[in-house]
């Protein structure tokens, strides 16, 4: 059998509808990258982690104290099955499946219409490892790895220069163009001004380079 080829993509979940069906460990870090995401997150399960019933207390997610019924996949964007019980599982599967909802469940590729990746998220770096459901293990451990180079200060650049769009598409009226201011700005030193704390002089850095090419866009006047 061929093996799938999954496509890669990024979700916004902000304010969607998501079902975790599972009320311990797995589903309590399923339910805490959800919301990092912003996402709505019902729990479905008689029991949960101490964790998950002080964010069910604080109104951060709504906690169903109900095995599983196909009436609590209705009108739910993704599905995260988080449970041992293969049975629960398969029928979640078959429900989502009928809905065409996004489904996930843990450990159980081939009852997944998606996987997720092993992710490495600082600010709005977000990088995701994933070898297609072969070794999730051996991507968490390279994730591991990656984890040395995506610091806190490359998301604090990344972050800089989605701030700096706006004043780049002003300087520049075309697209190769603001790809050469990008391109100056990541091969100039802010990262590693950013990497050494000196937040300060990262942002006069990009500022600097701003100004310099709203110059350039000024046609120089000789009134000699």
């Amino acid at each position: 059998m061929k093996q799938k080829a999954y496509y890669p993509i990024n979700v916004d979940l902000k304010d969607r509808q998501c079902l975790v069906v599972g009320g311990g460990e797995i589903a309590e870090r399923k339910v805490a990258s959800l919301l990092e995401c912003d996402a709505m997150v019902t729990v479905v399960s008689p029991d949960v982690t101490k964790k998950l019933a002080a964010l069910a207390s604080k109104g951060k997610i709504s906690h169903i104290k109900q095995k599983y019924q196909d009436k609590y996949i209705k009108n739910v964007f993704l599905v995260i099955a988080a449970t041992d019980d293969q049975t629960v599982n398969t029928l979640i599967a078959r429900h989502a499946g009928k809905r065409n909802i996004l489904l996930n469940v843990v450990d159980v590729p081939e009852l997944c219409n998606f996987i997720v990746p092993s992710v490495i998220r600082q600010g709005p770096m977000v990088m995701g490892i994933s070898t297609s459901g072969h070794s999730p293990v051996f991507a968490q451990k390279f994730r591991e790895k990656c984890e040395k180079c995506v610091t806190p200060a490359v998301g604090a650049f990344v972050k800089m220069m989605g701030n700096s769009r706006k004043e780049v598409k002003g300087c520049c009226d075309s697209i190769p163009k603001r790809k050469d201011v990008y391109l100056e700005m990541i091969n100039s030193p802010i990262l590693s001004l950013l990497e050494q704390g000196k937040i300060r002089e990262a942002r006069q850095t990009m500022h600097s380079i701003i100004e310099h090419r709203a110059d350039l866009k000024v046609p120089s006047t000789n009134k000699g």
